[in-house]
């Protein structure tokens, strides 16, 4: 209990600096962004070592104003850190690496976001990642509609060469982030991420094949010349990224790489009897047999849906069978999230007209007990949600319409992978062995601030409960406002 004790009280020290530090910036009217920016700032730049030769040493002239443009180099030092709230316009930084030219650009507005759609999907389909569909445009459109975070702002980099052709992207936003109402950030973060709601997975900073060097390094050196961030959060990253170790490299030390999902996985170019080899033992002895048992009690018909008149039956019923599924377990089902009903018709939808997504039924006896629903793109389905019909248990009724799906996928010339996704469900080791890594990318800048939000990150889950038995709430309360109220 004293080491506990000692942790509380390092924590209040923490928080009472804190709020010195914020009443003294308050007071400081000398102390803004405008100020730190000025008319121009000229910075000397060192030179970066490539695979192509050594960048230009350049100088780095940084234009003041909301309305301005930032151009510079393609130093990654790092300057003066804004540590209040900043506004992003459109910014600029050009590299140069013989005999190719890239120009990164900031684009802040929704305009631009609608305008790069038909250019986004096109590098996605010619980049060099694996499992991209919550990468493509449209994906990451509805999302930004429907799930930006309050007084969120896009920040999403466009990568162009030398005659204007997008050669890499990085679907980034940016937002505050609250650590338990004690302190908050500038947070850089993927589209899809940030939120309560889990969407999105094998995210990255998207390049054209041959271009991921000179993507990663200029995406960093753009990222590095902002001042309006404190901390960046890249998570749910594919370990094998070809575009990551070139921006962490460039990035330097202050980035660090953890990781922070498994992603398990069936290869289905093979036969059926060779994807039950890495099933666990006791599924692999009776799948086959749950299969026969349900075919043989009932009228069994199992179909893809193919047409837009099975697809608004199978999504009445998917959205059905969802909810039955986990309200049945005491759970409130995803779709009982704030407008997670409207993003799935939209996005499934979408997806479906552009073949992107497999859609199964399960029919028993006339009577539609099982939907599942994945994404399919370049190869990988990606198993996004089911819904199951309760009363069948003594059928396996999940693990036969999960077994059928995945028949289905062995059989179509165009899945090679079939993806069970992150999430850590347990039932998920019984169906394979083989598993990709996913990791996430944290850089916290210099500063008073995230220095504080990675003490309290650091002491926090040691410390909340002594705090809440220590403090008075009144006492709480008041800090909380404090921390907020400048």
């Amino acid at each position: 209990m004293g080491g506990d004790s000692a942790y509380g009280v390092g924590t209040l020290q923490l928080v009472a600096c804190y709020i010195f530090w914020r009443s003294a910036v308050a007071r400081n009217s000398s102390w803004s962004l405008n100020n730190q920016l000025g008319n121009h700032k000229t910075a000397k730049v060192s030179p970066i070592e490539g695979p192509g030769g050594v960048l230009q040493e350049q100088v780095a002239i940084v234009a003041s104003g909301q309305g301005g443009t930032t151009t510079c180099s393609s130093s990654l030092s790092v300057g003066q850190v804004a540590e209040g709230h900043a506004l992003l316009d459109t910014q600029g930084v050009e590299v140069t690496q013989e005999p190719n030219t890239l120009t990164a650009t900031v684009l802040t507005h929704e305009t631009d976001f609608d305008a790069i759609g038909g250019e986004w999907d096109e590098l996605v389909s010619a980049s060099c990642q694996q499992g991209v569909f919550f990468l493509r445009w449209h994906w990451n459109r509805v999302w930004w509609r429907m799930y930006a975070p309050p007084d969120s702002e896009l920040f999403l980099i466009a990568c162009r060469d030398g005659n204007g052709q997008l050669v890499g992207l990085a679907p980034l936003y940016r937002h505050c982030r609250s650590l338990k109402g004690l302190v908050k950030v500038q947070e850089i973060c993927f589209i899809g991420t940030g939120t309560e709601l889990k969407t999105s997975e094998h995210l990255d900073i998207i390049a054209r094949s041959g271009y991921q060097h000179h993507v990663g390094q200029v995406v960093a050196a753009c990222i590095q010349q902002q001042t309006a961030w404190q901390r960046v959060w890249l998570w749910g990253i594919h370990a094998s990224s070809p575009v990551l170790p070139h921006f962490t490299k460039a990035l330097g030390d202050v980035a660090t790489t953890s990781s922070c999902d498994r992603l398990p996985y069936v290869a289905t170019r093979t036969d059926w009897a060779t994807v039950k080899l890495g099933f666990g033992s006791n599924l692999r002895t009776n799948i086959d047999r749950y299969i026969r048992r349900i075919q043989k009690d009932y009228k069994c018909e199992f179909y893809r849906v193919r047409t837009m008149e099975q697809l608004d039956e199978f999504m009445d019923a998917f959205v059905q069978l969802h909810q039955e599924r986990w309200q049945s377990k005491g759970e409130l089902g995803s779709f009982a999230y704030p407008n997670f009903k409207e993003f799935m018709q939209e996005t499934v939808r979408d997806s479906f007209r552009c073949g992107r997504a497999r859609l199964w039924m399960l029919f028993l006896d006339g009577q539609c007990v099982a939907a599942l629903q994945a994404f399919v793109d370049r190869g990988v389905a990606h198993y996004f949600q089911g819904g199951f019909k309760s009363g069948y248990e003594k059928h396996h009724l999940g693990s036969v319409m999960l077994a059928l799906a995945l028949q289905d996928c062995v059989q179509a010339d165009d899945v090679d992978e079939f993806d069970y996704m992150g999430g850590g469900s347990t039932y998920k080791d019984h169906w394979t062995k083989t598993s990709h890594e996913s990791v996430e990318l944290e850089v916290l800048r210099t500063g008073f601030r995230p220095k504080l939000y990675a003490a309290v990150r650091y002491i926090e889950p040691g410390v909340a409960c002594i705090y809440r038995r220590v403090i008075p709430q009144i006492v709480r309360e008041k800090i909380r406002k404090s921390l907020g109220a400048v």
